[in-house]
């Protein structure tokens, strides 16, 4: 009895050695996290080009919107600021400080600020540098430049989980726009 049973148990082991049965099935165990690991990155980056392509858009249609005309208002300014905040929507916007600035030039190439208008942060004030170096091939002489510096920090769903593997969490945008003004060669402010 003892060898029918060692036997038995034998050619089931040899049975079960030779059996791929439920080989996928253990395959895909093991390769179910690594898939969702990669499927959660790719939200995650897919959010921060999205975010990456409202901050570049709220920087450029901000400047362009200022250089279109020759003279601006307090009341004026704060609303352009809010329309373009809605750019950045549906995301929370209670990190994004836009920060616009109309630089004087002078001859020597020095950059002040000539008055400034703000979302989210602190206002320079006129007589100030500029708070974004101006490239010195846009820069012309007696002519201002319209200057818009964008902030943002996105925390997402996952960037806390990244953190350990990429060393950063939440993703930090910088951006800055450049444009000089389309109806002559100043833009003043009341």
């Amino acid at each position: 009895m003892i060898s029918f049973l060692a036997e038995r148990i034998g050619a089931t082991l040899r049975h079960f050695g030779k059996s791929r049965d439920g080989a996928s099935a253990i395959e895909f165990a093991f390769l179910l996290p690594l898939m969702l690991l990669l499927l959660a990155g790719l939200v995650d980056l897919g959010q921060g080009l999205t975010v990456r392509r409202k901050i570049n858009q709220i920087a450029s249609t901000t400047s362009e919107i200022i250089a279109m005309q020759g003279n601006w208002s307090d009341a004026s300014t704060a609303s352009i600021l809010a329309g373009v905040r809605s750019i950045l929507d549906p995301y929370d916007s209670s990190e994004l400080k836009v920060l616009l600035c109309v630089v004087d030039i002078d001859k020597k190439g020095k950059e002040t600020v000539a008055w400034s208008a703000v979302y989210g942060t602190a206002k320079i004030a006129a007589g100030q540098v500029s708070p974004v170096e101006i490239p010195d091939e846009l820069q012309e002489e007696n002519v201002q430049m319209v200057v818009t510096h964008v902030q943002y920090r996105l925390d997402t769903i996952f960037s806390s989980l990244f953190e350990s593997f990429t060393g950063g969490g939440a993703y930090e945008f910088d951006q800055h726009f450049f444009i000089r003004p389309r109806n002559g060669s100043t833009i003043s402010f009341n």
